[in-house]
C-alpha cells in the first residue's frame, strides 16, 4: 500500500475544499482562528501567571538567591555589577523606544523601525546573561545557576511582562531596579 500525499493532506490541516469553490474566479480567503486557550485578561490566566511567579520566587527564596547575592563571598560581585549595568541599559533602551519614540513621536514600534536598538538590546541581554552566569556559578554551580536564570527569566520576567501593561512595566522596572541597587550597594 502506497501513501498518497494528497490523501494525507487533512493531517497537515489543509483546507479540504478547493480554493475556487462555487465557480467564482476569486480565491477564497479565510480569517485565521484566534489562538487556542483563554484570553490574556481572563482570571484563570492571571491566576496561572501569578502562580508561576509565586512558585518561582518561592524556589529562589529556598535557594537563598537574594541573600547570597547580597552577602555571599562566593558570588563574583564584579560580574554581577556588569550584569546590573547591562540590565539597566536594556531598561533604558526599552523605555526610550516604547515611551519616547513610540508614545511621544507616534512611531510604530517594530523591528523595521528600530533595527539598531533591537540589536543593541540583544547584545545587552547576552552580556547580562553571561555576566550573571559568571557571577552566580561559583556559589551555585553551573546547573543550579541555569535553573535560577531560566526560572527568573521565564518564571518572573516573562510572566510579569505578559500580565502588566507596557507603561506599568517601565515604571515597575525602574522602581524595583532602584530599590535593588540601594540594597546591593
Amino acid at each position: 500500500m502506497t501513501l498518497d500525499v494528497e490523501q494525507s493532506a487533512p493531517l497537515r490541516r489543509r483546507l479540504a475544499t478547493p480554493a475556487n469553490e462555487g465557480g467564482s474566479d476569486r480565491p477564497r480567503t479565510r480569517i485565521p482562528a484566534p489562538p487556542p486557550g483563554l484570553p490574556a485578561t481572563h482570571p484563570l490566566q492571571i491566576l496561572k501567571r501569578s502562580a508561576i511567579i509565586g512558585g518561582t520566587l518561592y524556589a529562589m527564596n529556598e535557594f537563598g538567591v537574594l541573600h547570597n547575592i547580597l552577602h555571599s563571598p562566593n558570588v563574583s560581585h564584579e560580574w554581577f555589577k556588569i550584569g546590573l549595568a547591562s540590565s539597566i541599559a536594556v531598561m533604558a533602551l526599552k523605555g526610550y523606544v516604547e515611551l519616547y519614540e513610540g508614545k511621544k513621536k507616534k512611531k510604530k514600534v517594530e523591528y523595521d523601525n528600530f533595527k539598531s536598538a533591537t540589536h543593541w538590546t540583544i547584545l545587552f541581554i547576552m552580556i547580562s546573561w553571561i555576566s550573571f552566569h559568571l557571577s552566580l556559578s561559583p556559589a551555585y554551580g553551573h546547573f543550579k545557576t541555569w535553573l535560577i536564570m531560566i526560572g527568573f527569566g521565564y518564571g518572573v520576567l516573562i510572566q510579569s511582562a505578559l500580565m502588566i501593561p507596557v507603561w506599568g512595566q517601565n515604571i515597575l522596572s525602574v522602581v524595583l531596579m532602584t530599590f535593588f541597587l540601594q540594597m546591593y550597594k
